[in-house]
């Protein structure tokens, strides 16, 4: 984990993550969500700030 604080505004799940938490949370200090060119539903956009462990 990182030394940043625990972001409680962003749920996440993605475990293999170098900012996600135990607790489901972002540690990251801001997140980028970028999307596909036509987006309908959650599935189609992702994270940017994703850093694997």
């Amino acid at each position: 984990m990182n030394n940043h604080p625990v972001n409680m505004g962003v749920d996440c799940k993605v475990n293999n993550c170098a900012y996600h938490t135990s607790e489901n949370k972002c540690t990251a200090e801001k997140i980028e969500v970028c999307d596909c060119a036509n987006c309908t539903c959650s599935a189609d956009t992702f994270c940017k700030t994703f850093k694997e462990k």
